[in-house]
């Protein structure tokens, strides 16, 4: 992180530095204390010397379930050099400690803090699905032209982008953020921390109901990313998403637009001053090659390049075509941008392909599953060959149209031609009954894993292509390792298969 002493944080909190609860001690103590490291987990720091945890900052986090400041003695004794804390605790002597009303509140004003001494340039990424693979994306493309920080995991939240901003070092040149939200106001939150020169809404689908209501709420709470951007700031907006309209109309900033099919917009989207708007980036000649990964010439301008991507499945055009289009508003070549998207990496759990013993493949999409990533996932495994087996767990925060989008999965997988459908979960009783209740060999539906992984072994068996989503919640990523930790019979014979496929597919670039 960019260091900050202990004086400039407790100024920036408007808060008097404490040891033994006194003010003078504290003076002569904090006077030359530089911070160089915050956390909020001593698990983070617990198997590190105390002169490694010199200049840690642990700030006591308090939540419905947790209350950190449990913890305090034990990182006393890890030997950090100051706290951040709601309670003071008398047994925590040796140490300075900043007493603060709200320390969620605290740790975002630190993290602003280091945010307003980067030089680097920011880009702030969210949207319903695909945000994970788009962040990626962006980094890999600017790790091309310079030092790169990207969120790591889901550190999306309001405590996860302030941990975030507060691993930028001094030395970053480029960094993307991604930002996330379960309810209205959490990315005005976030996006004011991150102060983004570029901001981003990759798509608006039925994510997050509960907390949003409907659609328009969803469009609304993603749009706040758009308000933190300065009028020289970017907005990079998809043509192809229904509330392209709507972003258009919200911006003050200048704006970027992508689109995949055409570089004119399908919509007939119009502009404050009822322009026709044209996509500023577009893609032309896709090629889906077997193994499902895209190729297309990515149009900017009177420019053009030839982009291949390494990742499977049409719905990562898309997602190529927001990152170019965010790291093109940032001063990006098209080289460096076609070289940077054929380098990414697929993020676990999000259209994984791996290969049992027996020769079956495998697909793990499990991170996480709403109604729109669920219908590219069938899309995907649709174009396999027979037998095309999805598995599927409950999507979660549906509140009110949960029943309605379970079923419209179910209904979507018997149109694709999807051979059969297992089911786990409460809502997905509703698609199993969608997808063709007449038919008994079409999948069943499961109230427990183990019971569903023990049905799946006999499609061990087959030449089947196996694609496993759900919501987190689901956890249906203990299928995934289930089917391929499980043994079947023949099991010499299929370990010569199953090789002899993993070698020739990555031969040719499948995986």
């Amino acid at each position: 992180m960019i260091d900050l002493s202990l004086i400039e944080i407790a100024s920036a909190l408007d808060k008097t530095i404490l040891i033994n609860n006194s003010c003078s001690e504290a003076e002569n103590k904090a006077d030359d204390l530089v911070i160089s490291f915050v956390c909020t987990d001593t698990r983070t720091i617990e198997s590190k010397s105390k002169i490694d945890n010199e200049g840690t900052l642990f700030v006591a986090l308090k939540g419905p379930h947790f209350d950190a400041h449990k913890f305090l003695l034990e990182a006393q004794e890890l030997g950090v050099s100051a706290l951040i804390v709601e309670d003071l605790i008398d047994d925590v002597t040796s140490i300075p400690q900043i007493q603060v009303k709200n320390t969620r509140v605290a740790l975002a004003k630190i993290s602003q803090i280091a945010r307003n001494k980067s030089s680097a340039k920011f880009i702030g990424v969210t949207g319903s699905s695909g945000k994970t693979t788009v962040k990626e994306m962006i980094a890999s493309i600017l790790k091309q032209k310079g030092n790169t920080f990207a969120t790591i995991g889901n550190f999306n939240n309001s405590i996860g982008v302030p941990l975030s901003l507060l691993q930028i070092e001094k030395t970053t040149e480029y960094a993307v953020l991604e930002l996330g939200a379960s309810q209205i106001g959490e990315i005005t939150f976030t996006a004011d921390l991150v102060n983004p020169q570029v901001a981003l809404v990759n798509n608006v689908s039925a994510a997050h109901l509960e907390g949003f209501g409907d659609l328009q709420g969803v469009a609304e709470a993603k749009s706040e990313i758009y308000a933190s951007l300065s009028m020289t700031g970017t907005a990079v907006i998809n043509l192809d998403d229904d509330f392209a309209k709507y972003f258009l109309q919200k911006c003050q900033s200048k704006v970027m637009t992508y689109s995949v099919n055409d570089s004119v917009n399908n919509f007939n989207i119009s502009n404050k001053e009822n322009d026709e708007i044209k996509a500023d980036v577009y893609a032309q000649n896709i090629i889906l090659d077997s193994h499902h990964k895209a190729s297309f010439d990515l149009i900017f301008k009177s420019e053009q390049v030839k982009i291949t991507l390494p990742l499977v499945g049409k719905h990562n055009i898309n997602n190529a075509l927001a990152a170019a289009s965010c790291c093109l508003a940032i001063g990006c070549s098209l080289a460096k941008i076609a070289k940077g998207l054929s380098n990414v990496t697929s993020v676990d759990g999000r259209l994984n392909i791996a290969y049992h013993s027996s020769g079956c493949r495998i697909i793990d999409d499990t991170y996480n599953a709403n109604l729109d990533s669920i219908k590219v996932a069938i899309d995907l495994l649709s174009e396999y060959q027979s037998p095309k087996i999805f598995v599927l767990g409950d999507m979660a925060e549906l509140g009110d149209q949960a029943r309605q989008a379970h079923e419209e999965v179910g209904n979507y997988a018997l149109t694709k031609n999807i051979d059969r459908l297992y089911t786990y979960g409460e809502f997905t009783k509703l698609s199993h009954n969608a997808f063709n209740p007449e038919i008994s060999l079409s999948g069943r539906h499961f109230n427990n894993h183990s019971d569903l992984s023990q049905a799946l072994l006999d499609e061990l068996k087959t030449d089947a292509t196996i694609l496993v989503k759900g919501s987190r919640s689901s956890h249906m990523e203990k299928i995934v390792h289930s089917l391929l930790e499980a043994e079947v019979a023949d099991n010499n014979k299929n370990n010569k298969q199953a090789n002899a496929k993993l070698k020739s597919e990555m031969a040719e670039g499948e995986i």
